[in-house]
């Protein structure tokens, strides 16, 4: 089970954010208060948990001196300094750690900026990037940057490398050229890949060291998404590559608007059925393993007669987003109608489907929802299919069972075939 470390002296601004990190973005969290808690934790606990991030203060009663970053990124641990001291030498030296990102908790707004860094860490394991640069030292540099982030990264020499790699990974959604390179330049490349993949689905970042005043408009205008003079800050890099992916992500969201439940933002039911349908014919070809799961609010009803419609309406959104944050971009999860969901989970067996349905049951049960001053728990009951029968229909009829077995058996639990 993947989680998110906290590591925090202060009681009260740990239960904060924990509490944030929880409610809104429906990830369990463990909290060490000392250098010596988070030893034991990650070596010593009986659990072993999988930490993807740690959100780590600089200075503990144990580890003045920031000794616990160290620790954790010799655990391969990509860790977000969040601390309320700021030194200009010594937060150059933190950074030299290749650290996620160094945020200071005066500012207003820096709970919800860390929330938003811990939700794209645990994203940008699903994004892939390439880097083509002729220079093998500034690949590993740009790579080792890209990798402190969780990015999975590809390297090219050259363009012509680079054009290879993309024409046998679709699924690249970033690209960083440099201009520089024998053959096929930043500018020729950027310019051969627009003629197949645009703008809005494969992101480009041009970088030079060139002075020559003009190459960021001339990379612009072939249709890079962005510019990077070298040298270039870690701060600045990773500003210009979340940037261009948000961006991505926000294009997408809007063309799949169509196609998605207006009040949730999850897919709706129309299009749950025609991909899920050729999912289930891939599957019974293939061999390819499927789950699929229907996912009710126990007692929605006494939310809106207790609440009202207003509050149903954020219940139903925070589900929703509890959903979407634990499935991968190659499952399918929709709103089915009222207060019910649906999952097409692709290659998951059901050991596998029992143990992410119930982590993802837990944490809604868990997460609170905030309306006009409420505070709202509601629990779930999910039925799952794992035998792929002879139709999608028959796999959701399925997991619609399990779902009623579940209803009576208690509520807020999960059943599957």
């Amino acid at each position: 089970m993947e989680k998110v470390l906290i590591v925090e002296d202060s009681k009260v601004f740990a239960r904060v954010l924990i509490r944030k990190i929880e409610d809104e973005l429906f990830f369990d969290t463990s909290w060490a208060s000392t250098y010596e808690e988070t030893v034991y934790i990650l070596e010593e606990s009986p659990e072993q948990p999988d930490f993807f991030v740690a959100v780590v203060d600089l200075h503990l009663p144990d580890s003045p001196d920031g000794h616990t970053v160290d620790y954790l990124i010799a655990k391969g641990i990509p860790v977000i300094v969040y601390t309320g001291a700021f030194d200009e030498e010594y937060r150059d030296a933190i950074w030299a750690k290749r650290v996620v990102d160094y945020v200071l908790k005066e500012a207003p707004d820096s709970l919800d900026y860390v929330c938003n860094l811990v939700k794209r860490i645990y994203k940008n394991k699903y994004i892939s990037i390439l880097v083509a640069d002729d220079s093998a030292t500034l690949r590993r540099h740009v790579r080792r940057l890209l990798e402190v982030h969780d990015f999975s990264v590809m390297e090219a020499s050259d363009g012509e490398e680079a054009l290879r790699l993309l024409s046998r990974n679709p699924a690249l959604r970033l690209l960083i050229a440099e201009y520089h390179m024998p053959g096929m330049d930043g500018l020729e490349l950027t310019r051969a890949i627009r003629r197949e993949h645009r703008k809005e689905d494969l992101a480009i970042i041009g970088v030079s060291a060139s002075t020559e005043e003009l190459l960021s408009a001339r990379f612009l205008k072939v249709g890079a998404n962005d510019y990077l003079a070298k040298p270039f800050a870690s701060e600045e890099f990773y500003c210009r590559v979340t940037q261009c992916l948000d961006m991505l992500e926000l294009v997408r969201k809007l063309k799949e608007a169509s196609i998605r439940d207006a009040l949730t933002g999850l897919y709706n039911r129309r299009y749950f059925f025609d991909a899920g349908k050729k999912f289930h014919s891939l599957a019974l070809r293939d061999s390819m393993t499927l789950a699929v799961a229907m996912i009710d609010i126990d007692f929605f009803k006494k939310v809106n007669d207790t609440h009202g419609h207003k509050a149903g309406d954020e219940v139903l959104k925070h589900v929703a987003e509890g959903l979407s944050g634990r499935f991968r971009g190659s499952d399918i999860v929709a709103r089915y109608g009222g207060e019910e969901f649906c999952v097409l989970a692709v290659n998951m067996n059901r050991q596998a489907a029992l143990t992410v349905f119930d982590e993802l049951r837990r944490s809604i049960e868990r997460s609170r929802t905030r309306v006009d001053g409420a505070s709202i728990s509601v629990t779930v009951s999910i039925g799952v299919c794992c035998e792929p029968h002879k139709s999608l229909e028959e796999m959701l009829a399925t997991a619609d069972a399990m779902l009623y077995q579940c209803k009576r058996s208690g509520r807020n639990r999960v059943l599957a075939s």
